[in-house]
């Protein structure tokens, strides 16, 4: 994950979230604006981007560019056919693709429920805590599957090194969710992409 730091700051400070989808963009101007909401929409749709997956794009003359993080490899192909049936322009495609890892999963999963079964849960994930329990219980018995739905912050795992990417309310909320990520066992690092609203 070396090198993705700026964009990711970079992305996160600018970031508009599209609905709790988690999907995050760089402000555009004028025309850019439609073909953005266009992107957003269609990469809205894609029916399994989860919290273990982060997308982005940005728009410059009219050149889609799509980055971030692929828990499920097919995800990268299907975000760019998505945005190709939605809008008539150039994509180029940067999702990186996770390595396929036991430890990397170990890692995903232990992050998800230290984090999710929190207070903060409750304020962010319709269901709350028992929604995130009954995930954790459900998906943990299926290699490779994530949750899906909405997530605040997602948690990208790279060879053992853990980037968290959202928007969230409150540094309090923050602070509990760096913290309870640290507690994982086994992680080689903790990068923070969290961005917290400023009202």
């Amino acid at each position: 994950m070396r090198g993705v730091k700026r964009w990711v700051a970079a992305v996160a400070a600018a970031a508009t979230i599209a609905g709790a989808v988690g999907l995050a963009a760089r402000e555009v101007p004028g025309d850019s604006r439609e073909t953005a909401e266009k992107v957003r929409k269609a990469l809205a749709r894609l029916p399994y981007y989860g919290v273990f997956d982060f997308l982005a794009f940005s728009i410059d003359n009219g050149v889609i560019t799509l980055k971030g993080f692929a828990h499920r490899p097919a995800l990268k192909r299907e975000a760019e056919e998505m945005i190709e049936h939605a809008v008539k322009a150039d994509v180029v495609n940067r999702i990186e693709i996770l390595p396929v890892s036991s430890f990397d999963d170990r890692i995903r999963w232990g992050t998800f429920e230290r984090v999710y079964t929190d207070d903060i849960a409750s304020r962010y994930v319709p269901g709350g805590q028992m929604e995130v329990r009954y995930e954790v219980l459900d998906m943990a018995r299926f290699a490779g599957m994530e949750p899906y739905g909405t997530y605040p912050v997602h948690i990208i795992v790279n060879n053992r090194k853990v980037l968290l990417i959202g928007l969230l309310d409150t540094d309090l909320d923050k602070s509990q969710v760096l913290f309870h990520a640290r507690q994982v066992p086994s992680t080689l690092g903790l990068e923070d992409a969290i961005t917290v609203r400023r009202h």
